[in-house]
C-alpha cells in the first residue's frame, strides 16, 4: 500500500511540474513600421532579462517567453514599446517614429555620442543654406559651406569627378578622400 501511495505521490509531482513548465510558449510575430513596411534588425527583449532576438530581413521575429512577461521592442530613431505577453502566440507590432531621438545624434567610426558631449568637430549644412546655390553636383554645392572643406575639380568635364579633402591633405591610409 505504502509504494502505491509514494507511486501516486511521484507520478502527482511529475504532473505538477510539467504543468508549472507548460507556462513557457513561443511567440512569433511581424515588426513594421507606421507605413506598414517591415523593420528588419529590432530588438525584442524580455524585460528584466539579458534574453531577447531580433528581427529577420521581413521583421519576423520568434522568442522563448512566459505569460505575463514584459516584451520591450527597441529601434534607432523609433519609440520603444513594451507588451504584456497573454495568451496570444502572435504579436503584430507598430513602431512609431521619435524624431526627438535623432536631432542631435552624431555617428562617428567608432562610437555615437550626442553633439554636446562630442569632442568631434561638426558642422551641419540645412536645405536652406544651399537651396538657392545654382551648381551642377551636390558636392560643388558644399563648397565654403563647411570649415575645412577642399573640394577641386580635375577638369570643367560635366559630370567630372571632384577631389573632396577635409582637413588635411592625407588620412591614415594615405588616400585624401575623406571617406
Amino acid at each position: 500500500m505504502r509504494t502505491k501511495f509514494s507511486g501516486f505521490l511521484t507520478l502527482l509531482l511529475a504532473f505538477v511540474v510539467q504543468i508549472t513548465f507548460a507556462q513557457e510558449k513561443t511567440v512569433s510575430g511581424t515588426v513594421t513600421d507606421e507605413e506598414g513596411l517591415p523593420l528588419p534588425g529590432v530588438n525584442v527583449i524580455i524585460q528584466g532579462t539579458e534574453s531577447g532576438t531580433q528581427t529577420d530581413f521581413d521583421g519576423n521575429f520568434s522568442i522563448e517567453t512566459e505569460v505575463g512577461e514584459i516584451l520591450e521592442f527597441s529601434f534607432v530613431g523609433l519609440t520603444t514599446q513594451e507588451i504584456t505577453v497573454g495568451q496570444s502566440n502572435t504579436l503584430d507590432i507598430v513602431m512609431v517614429s521619435n524624431a526627438e531621438a535623432l536631432g542631435e545624434v552624431i555617428v562617428t567610426g567608432y562610437r555615437t555620442t550626442t553633439q554636446k558631449k562630442s569632442n568631434v568637430a561638426s558642422s551641419t549644412v540645412t536645405a536652406s543654406t544651399i537651396e538657392g546655390r545654382p551648381n551642377a553636383n551636390f558636392i560643388q554645392t558644399l563648397q565654403s559651406q563647411v570649415p575645412g572643406l577642399n573640394i577641386q575639380t580635375g577638369s570643367g568635364q560635366p559630370g567630372a569627378s571632384s577631389t573632396v579633402v577635409i582637413r588635411g591633405i592625407g588620412s591614415i591610409n594615405g588616400s585624401i578622400e575623406p571617406l
